[in-house]
């Protein structure tokens, strides 16, 4: 009896051995959850830099194919284009929608989510109307987020007043009569990070908007 009775398990020793197992438990549990917690990370952030990127190759792609449409003005030549140090307007070659066809009016700039007070860049798109005369238009136009949780996004032209001046980059494009070669999008992230910036070339020279490429800078412009 005396044999048997020690060759069993005390109570302090069962004690021990619960609390034991119950410390492994949680750090077991601790472990689980963490590994969790990044997995869901890993893959917000993934889903984050995804939607950044189909973002920035839809805004370079709708950029590079920006058209050199001319306002109806008979005192200047004056193209459909408005660049500013926080804003970009034009017109696209690509149309407003798919059952659509034509010219299509663009504007880019970062906008204030009323419901969540987050900042976005935002792109408008409204058809070209044959008496179209200015972006009014896409005031009304419906909205689509290109870069979500952004804090601020500039814009810089790169360009020459004439054919013989020296291109240079400005913050602001103050020449209503020529267009930019290229066009810079620097973005700073909500987090205060900075996005790499987005440098597009227009593809489409002026003298695409010109019925007479022969007399580029005194030709009838073109309209659809």
């Amino acid at each position: 009896m005396r044999r048997a009775r020690q060759s069993g398990f005390t109570l302090i020793e069962l004690v021990v051995a619960m609390v034991l197992l119950g410390i492994m438990m949680t750090l077991l549990y601790s472990g689980l959850t963490f590994a969790l917690r990044s997995w869901d990370a890993g893959d917000a952030n993934g889903e984050r830099v995804a939607d950044r990127r189909i973002g920035e190759n839809f805004l370079r792609r709708e950029v590079a194919e920006m058209f050199p449409m001319r306002w109806k003005d008979p005192t200047q030549l004056r193209y459909a284009f408005e660049g500013a140090h926080d804003a970009l307007r034009f017109v696209s070659s690509r149309p407003a929608g798919a059952s659509l066809g034509g010219l299509a009016l663009v504007g880019i700039a970062v906008e204030v989510d009323a419901a969540t007070g987050t900042r976005a860049l935002v792109m408008r798109r409204a058809s070209v109307d044959p008496d179209t005369a200015d972006f009014a238009a896409l005031a009304t136009a419906e909205a689509t987020v290109l870069l979500p949780d952004v804090d601020s996004v500039t814009f810089s032209y790169f360009g020459s007043e004439n054919d013989f001046a020296d291109l240079k980059w400005s913050d602001d494009w103050a020449m209503p009569a020529r267009l930019p070669v290229a066009i810079r999008v620097s973005a700073r992230g909500a987090n205060g990070s900075w996005v790499p910036d987005l440098l597009v070339k227009v593809m489409v020279g002026e003298e695409a908007g010109c019925l007479e490429a022969a007399l580029q800078r005194g030709c009838r412009p073109r309209r659809t």
